[in-house]
Parts: C-alpha cells; sequence; structure tokens
C-alpha cells in the first residue's frame, strides 16, 4: 500500500463527517469503485490534487466510507490503468 491510501481515507473520512452533521440520514455513498476510478481521473485530469479528487469521489457518492471499498477502488484502478493512467498513478504509483 502506498502512503496515499491513509490520506484518501482521513480525506473521506472528514468529507463524510462534514456532510453528516449536515444531512443526517443522506451523506453515505455506494461503494461503486468502477465509477470512483473515472471520477478520479477526470478530476486529476483536469489538474486537482489527489485529495481534491478523492473527495469529487465522495461527492459523486461513489465511496461508502469503509477500507474495503478504498481496496476495491484500487483495485479497479489496476484493472482500469490504461484507460484511466491518472487514477492508477495516483492510487499506486506515488
Amino acid at each position: 500500500m502506498t502512503s496515499l491510501t491513509p490520506l484518501l481515507l482521513a480525506t473521506a473520512v472528514n468529507l463524510v463527517m462534514a456532510q453528516a452533521a449536515q444531512e443526517p440520514k443522506q451523506w453515505i455513498g455506494r461503494c461503486e469503485p468502477v465509477n470512483a476510478v473515472m471520477v478520479m481521473n477526470q478530476a486529476l485530469t483536469e489538474g486537482k490534487t489527489d485529495a481534491e479528487a478523492f473527495a469529487a469521489v465522495v461527492e459523486a457518492r461513489s465511496f461508502d466510507g469503509s477500507k474495503a471499498c478504498i481496496d476495491f477502488i484500487r483495485e479497479a484502478s489496476m484493472n482500469m490503468r490504461e484507460g484511466y493512467p491518472r487514477t492508477f498513478q495516483s492510487l499506486w504509483m506515488d
């Protein structure tokens, strides 16, 4: 695992908790790794940082807040690395 995974998890938890305070029942999304890879790649292509790209994944409700979901997103990025190279590089190489 890279050192990015704890940073992503911490960022996601902070975002989820902030949103939970505003909307108690509707803050959590579903774990959708393929969509998360696409959203993250788009954000990285736009020049956003890794944390901002993962925040976009949370905002798109493609992350359910679990560590398992982060693992699924990383696995999906491995499988989709040719079509979405920025996400792969962000999650595996940095």
